[in-house]
């Protein structure tokens, strides 16, 4: 089963580091899926869209990212983390490992500056639509998988 979480609930605003009001909404969002969900999770951590898929089932985050870049942005792991870990504190499932954060760098990338929420738009369609979610395996490294995603696949979804 997937689930979403919405962007707006968790945005990133240096004005009102809110942290405990995104944690509180994570939880909130595993509270009302079932716990062998995939949470689709896009996030904007200041001028760019990445994607978060969560399987707290499995103790992994994913991150896509349409740059390409290959860490997590320390503020919102921080964030994700700890709603995860209050989760299972409310659920009595005791002490676990935080989650193994894993970056899918095999994703298409933007072609340009401007498209990073469209990729990340295609990113949760593509997950969507395969049955099998194999994302995990179809995203995790670059090779002879396709490098960016073209102007005319991206309007395809606008």
């Amino acid at each position: 089963m997937i689930a979403f979480m919405d962007p707006s609930r968790i945005f990133h605003d240096l004005k009102s580091p809110d942290e405990a009001g995104r944690v509180q909404y994570i939880v909130i969002a595993f509270n009302q899926a079932s716990i062998d969900s995939i949470f689709l999770f896009p996030y904007n951590p200041g001028g760019h869209w990445i994607l978060t898929i969560i399987d707290e089932e499995k103790d992994n985050v994913y991150i896509m990212d349409p740059l390409g870049a290959c860490h997590p942005h320390e503020v919102w792991k921080r964030i994700v983390n700890a709603g995860i870990k209050q989760f299972n504190a409310e659920k009595g499932r005791g002490l676990r490992r935080p989650p193994t954060w894993i970056m899918l760098s095999g994703a298409p990338k933007q072609a340009n500056g401007k498209t990073c929420g469209y990729c990340v738009m295609w990113y949760m369609k593509e997950i969507c639509e395969d049955s099998t979610l194999a994302f995990r395996t179809k995203y995790a490294r670059s090779g002879k998988k396709k490098a960016f995603y073209t102007q005319m696949e991206l309007d395809e979804n606008s």
